[in-house]
């Protein structure tokens, strides 16, 4: 799929603004658990995008618009089939929306927005870590410590990503706080992954001094030892890498599969009439086969594009971006916290980003 964007020159557009504020809301929505915070959210990128119509060019609406559209049809079909609700296509639509603006409008006016988002997320989580103890588990009301490390990684990822476009600087600290607080929510994809964020920071950061790399990653080697030493086997029974691959998310993918029919591929699975997945409150732990339980076959497309944006990073020798989308992948594979979710449009700004030279 080809997707192109006019560049819009006139930088001081007061709509890039409403792209902050309803990225700060989005956040917000998720520190609150408030739907109805998710609905201002939907409400400003929708807003923002009309005000935006008159820039807006035939071929962009041919091709972006269109990617768009068959998404929230086939989100829609999918109500027929499964006990889902309209809520998630709404959160899809807002989510979208709000990646094409951001794609189209995005310059250093929205930093502080983001600055402000992060501060939120981190600051809310750290709060509960550092200040109440709370057990990792009930950060968030009815969610697991694996949402609060999903939401790290996320905006790590999206502040690091904003930083390189923009500023084209790699900050060390972010990935080091979203590590220290990975560790101490026992987490471990994202303990994982944050320390990958940490060691590519490093890569990029002092590319060109091979002896400051080397000695920061053999810094980083003893620090990560001493920490094993320390406190290997309470990480081994709290973040479950004791067991290795040992994981119910292999036997609920399976299941998922195994359900899968000429019908349901296109309209989605409702994960409810599953076995097993009651006891995991229809949760897959993976946010591809998540998508496709929501929106069906418009999942695949969706899937098919991601790996078109991989080869694209590829061919444009983008590696640092390419690298930080594998990671959301990653993670993404192991969660279910995206797509549908308040953080969609991180994950859709870095895919699609590469439209923006097009």
């Amino acid at each position: 799929m080809t997707i192109a964007i006019d560049k819009i020159n006139d930088s001081s557009n007061y709509l890039v603004h409403f792209v902050g504020l309803a990225i700060v809301i989005f956040a917000l929505s998720d520190v609150l658990q408030s739907k109805l915070l998710i609905t201002v959210g939907v409400a400003l990128s929708a807003f923002a995008f009309i005000q935006n119509i008159p820039n807006i060019k035939g071929y962009l609406v041919l091709q972006t618009m269109l990617f768009i559209l068959v998404l929230l049809i086939t989100s829609l079909v999918n109500l027929l089939f499964t006990d889902n609700g309209i809520g998630g296509s709404i959160t899809l639509l807002g989510n979208l929306l709000l990646a094409y603006l951001f794609i189209l409008l995005v310059d250093k006016k929205i930093t502080i927005w983001i600055l402000l988002a992060y501060s939120i997320t981190i600051g809310f989580i750290s709060y509960h870590v550092f200040i109440l103890n709370t057990h990792p588990n009930f950060i968030y009301e009815d969610l697991s410590r694996n949402h609060a490390g999903f939401v790290i990684v996320f905006w790590t990822v999206f502040l690091l990503f904003y930083l390189k476009i923009i500023y084209n600087i790699f900050p060390l600290i972010f990935p080091l706080i979203g590590l220290v607080l990975s560790f101490y929510l026992y987490g471990r994809t994202s303990l994982i992954v944050s320390a990958l964020l940490v060691i590519l920071v490093v890569f990029y950061k002092y590319r060109a001094n091979k002896k400051a790399q080397i000695l920061l990653l053999m810094l980083f080697a003893v620090v990560g030892y001493y920490q094993y030493i320390n406190f290997g086997e309470i990480l081994a029974v709290r973040t479950n890498l004791g067991a290795g691959l040992d994981t119910p998310r292999w036997e609920l993918w399976e299941i998922y599969f195994q359900h899968i029919n000429f019908l349901n591929l296109f309209t989605g699975v409702d994960v409810n009439t599953l076995p097993r997945y009651d006891y995991f409150s229809g949760n897959p732990h993976n946010s591809f086969l998540k998508f496709h339980s929501r929106i069906g076959v418009g999942s695949i497309l969706f899937i098919f594009t991601l790996l078109f944006s991989f080869y694209i990073y590829l061919r444009t020798k983008q590696y640092y971006i390419f690298t930080i989308l594998f990671l959301l992948t990653l993670r993404a594979l192991f969660d279910s916290d995206i797509l549908i979710g308040s953080f969609d449009f991180i994950f859709l700004i870095i895919m699609f980003y590469w439209i923006k030279d097009k």
